[in-house]
């Protein structure tokens, strides 16, 4: 263990040293940590929401109380992309010594022009005098509205591009001293609020330039370009256990440079529902499941060990925390992590562009997928049930073991015990250099 302190110390510190110096890389890791009191705060109405009991989702449902979660959800999780170019912005303009608050808002507001702005409605017409029936559309509509899904994890990357694009414009006009000069007798938040009135509608029309540049191409806005620039070479992975740990290998790479994993699962998640299906069915007829070995290993290597990343073993590492942030941190996030809601943990760490944290994210996939396969060849899954359905919120053991009895839950010991060995010496890492900062202070 020493010994691989010593490497990583010796080959990734200089790399993580020389990203903690970069203002992007630190405005971009305190972006994300100061969405924190969001993620955290939503944490608890999030497994009240989705706790595994199905008495308590069904009694949620017919209430009508599974909405409102769903709106709390929707104003936190969902609007994060937001938040963060937000924070972005403001962080960066605010370590080149500027006014940050502008810059914040032209982020946001330049996150929405780039925005799809409208959403297309049909109305149908189904003539029940026919057999077969024939649809036609009889009306269609333009609702304006933002989708929700560039507001949250999906639009992630475009908010930090913005983000940064944002302060950079900023930073760049207000040294070419494209302000407005006020007199000293006007008050201060006039002055603040006209001074920098040239350089917004400057930064403003770059980002409506943009917007209009992808009206012309076949993507017709940047978050569908983003989406399908990565997507495409993703399509042909779908398939075999080695395909699904390589995809969810890539979902962890992306999710550490703050591309939102959704975008991998846009397009494997049909694919793995229609072989969870053929699973059903072949149960049901008394057949052998033709895909249980991707059923399993894309449950381990998802978001089942703690949230997207595998973060039990983190969360575990951190009992062993001497710093006092890690203390802290963990009692505040540790506990949602054992229903897979890591958000607070992901952000307050951070583990996005931390280069600590790259290879434990990299390879808990690749390690506990392979493991699992493995035992896979040597263990009786025969009792493996895959009609049980539980919400995402349930602890892995409890789903593993009711899925797949005995077999299912050593195999759960295994890859814990993989998932803890990988993060730990990563973690102890990150906290001997905070706890060494600590001791600093203190002197």
């Amino acid at each position: 263990m020493e010994n691989l302190e010593k490497f990583l110390n010796k080959f990734i510190g200089p790399i993580a040293q020389k990203m903690n110096n970069s203002k992007f890389f630190s405005a971009l890791s305190e972006a994300f940590m100061r969405t924190t009191p969001i993620t955290l705060g939503v944490a608890v109405l999030m497994i009240i929401g989705n706790f595994p009991i199905p008495q308590w989702i069904t009694f949620l449902a017919e209430t009508g109380l599974s909405t409102h979660f769903n709106a709390a959800l929707g104003a936190t999780i969902n609007l994060l992309s937001v938040y963060v170019c937000f924070n972005f912005a403001y962080i960066y303009s605010k370590k080149r010594e500027h006014d940050p608050l502008p810059a914040g808002l032209l982020a946001i507001a330049s996150f929405f022009i780039l925005m799809p702005q409208s959403i297309q409605t049909f109305s149908f017409e189904s003539p029940i005098t026919e057999f077969p029936a024939q649809t036609t559309v009889i009306a269609s509509n333009n609702v304006e509205a933002f989708a929700s899904q560039y507001t949250g994890g999906t639009g992630l990357f475009v908010a930090i591009i913005t983000g940064f694009l944002t302060a950079v414009l900023y930073d760049f006009f207000i040294r070419k001293n494209l302000t407005i000069k006020m007199p000293s007798s006007v008050p201060t938040n006039v002055s603040e609020s006209l001074s920098p009135s040239i350089l917004s509608g400057l930064i403003l029309i770059v980002f409506f330039s943009i917007r209009v540049v992808f009206s012309y191409t076949s993507f017709d806005n940047i978050f569908a370009f983003i989406t399908t620039f990565i997507q495409m070479p993703l399509q042909v992975l779908t398939g075999s256990p080695i395909a699904i740990i390589l995809i969810f290998t890539i979902a962890n790479m992306l999710w550490f440079f703050g591309i939102h994993p959704n975008m991998v699962y846009g397009v494997v998640m049909p694919v793995l529902t229609a072989n969870m299906l053929a699973n059903m069915t072949a149960y049901q007829e008394h057949k052998e499941l033709p895909f249980l070995a991707m059923a399993i290993i894309s449950f381990i290597c998802g978001n089942a060990f703690g949230g997207q990343g595998s973060t039990y073993g983190l969360a575990i590492s951190m009992f062993t925390a001497k710093s006092e942030r890690y203390k802290a941190l963990f009692k505040l996030a540790g506990p949602p992590v054992i229903f897979n809601v890591n958000e607070p943990l992901v952000f307050g760490m951070p583990l996005m562009l931390n280069p600590t944290f790259f290879l434990p994210m990299v390879l808990s996939p690749l390690l506990m997928g392979g493991a699992a396969w493995g035992l896979l060849t040597i263990l009786d899954f025969s009792k493996y049930n895959p009609l049980i359905s539980l919400p995402w919120t349930t602890p892995a053991p409890i789903v593993m073991a009711l899925k797949g009895g005995l077999p299912y839950l050593l195999i759960f010991i295994v890859v814990l015990i993989i998932n803890v060995a990988v993060w730990f010496p990563f973690f102890k890492i990150a906290d001997n250099k905070e706890y060494a900062k600590e001791q600093e202070a203190i002197d």
